[in-house]
């Protein structure tokens, strides 16, 4: 299957030769490389080498999700790789990836990363550079963060045809675009294989742009469950009480879900009428859907081990979700 890798970039000409560079060297004869200049003043085109493989499309500074589509609309490949400017390719990830594409359902295959930086990789990102890593199975935890590391995800380009392709909006595209496959009943998968090397700097647009804050997270989950496990009224536990749980509680009540009770410790008092009970509930309690909301490090570990305790017969991903 032929690869299009796709690379948009605004005035990142510093990083962008070794970006290219290093995507080329993993592809085959047959593959190309689309770089989408989102109106740079820094002359992209000064770096890239000189590869019949490459292209170089032009467009005013119309933004990122403008940029991917300008590229998907150029590209030839059945397979779209993404790459952004700053960050580098390890060798063999198409070798690794672009055989899972065999399975038809198969229509996102990532892979783990390295994060990089001129001095210390931020905390924040070296937890969620190592939460990505652990996951080979996206859809497990998809409700709780991204669970793919876009430049390291090689997408079927006809699947991605088939939902619209990238939306402009107040969201994060990459996230949208993963729950959107998921949705159509697309599956998503991650390589226990490290294929990415992720540079961390202080332009990054997940650390300037509103769109990327965690706020703007919030609808896109809540628009996947209703469309999803919600698009019905339903009988649904909420797990988590504290700050994460509690916007959740006031979006399935106004929604017209039926929550029984919120579980949490210590468990006394109520949260909007309901409940708090503790975790042992589960056992007798009669519901459709376990939504967990917590917001602690590693409180999702230990949610998760309870639950097996509790109630094995409980799917993640099917019974109950977490939520970030």
């Amino acid at each position: 299957m032929r690869v299009s890798w796709l690379i948009p970039v605004r005035d990142g000409a510093r990083w962008l030769g070794e970006a290219v560079r290093s995507a080329l060297a993993d592809s085959l004869p047959g593959d190309e490389l689309i770089v989408v200049d989102d109106g740079s003043v820094d002359e992209p085109q000064s770096v890239l080498p000189a590869d019949p493989r490459l292209r170089l499309l032009r467009q005013p500074p119309l933004g990122i999700v403008a940029a991917l589509e300008a590229g998907r609309a150029a590209a030839l490949g059945e397979l779209i790789a993404r790459l952004d400017c700053d960050d580098i390719v390890l060798p063999g990830r198409l070798a690794a990836q672009r055989p899972l594409f065999q399975d038809p359902a198969v229509a996102a295959v990532g892979g783990q990363a390295r994060a990089i930086a001129d001095g210390d990789v931020p905390e924040g990102m070296a937890r969620y550079v190592a939460w990505v890593n652990s996951l080979d199975d996206p859809h497990r935890e998809l409700l709780v963060e991204s669970p793919m590391f876009h430049p390291a995800t090689t997408l079927r380009a006809s699947a991605v045809s088939a939902i619209g392709g990238y939306r402009q909006g107040p969201f994060p595209e990459d996230y949208d675009l993963f729950l959107r496959l998921a949705s159509a009943g697309f599956r998503l998968t991650n390589l226990r294989q490290e294929v990415l090397l992720w540079r961390d700097r202080p332009g990054r647009l997940t650390r300037t742009d509103p769109r990327y804050s965690r706020p703007a997270f919030l609808p896109l989950k809540q628009a996947w469950l209703a469309g999803s496990p919600l698009r019905t009224a339903r009988r649904v536990v909420l797990w988590g009480g504290n700050r994460t749980g509690r916007p959740w509680l006031r979006w399935l009540l106004d929604a017209g879900h039926d929550v029984p009770c919120v579980v949490d410790l210590p468990a006394v008092g109520s949260r909007r009428g309901r409940p708090v009970v503790p975790p042992e509930a589960i056992v007798s309690e009669r519901f459709d859907l376990l939504l967990v909301a917590v917001g602690a490090n590693g409180a999702n570990d230990d949610v998760r081990a309870q639950i097996q305790r509790l109630r094995p017969d409980m799917v993640e991903g099917r019974d109950w979700f977490a939520l970030g």
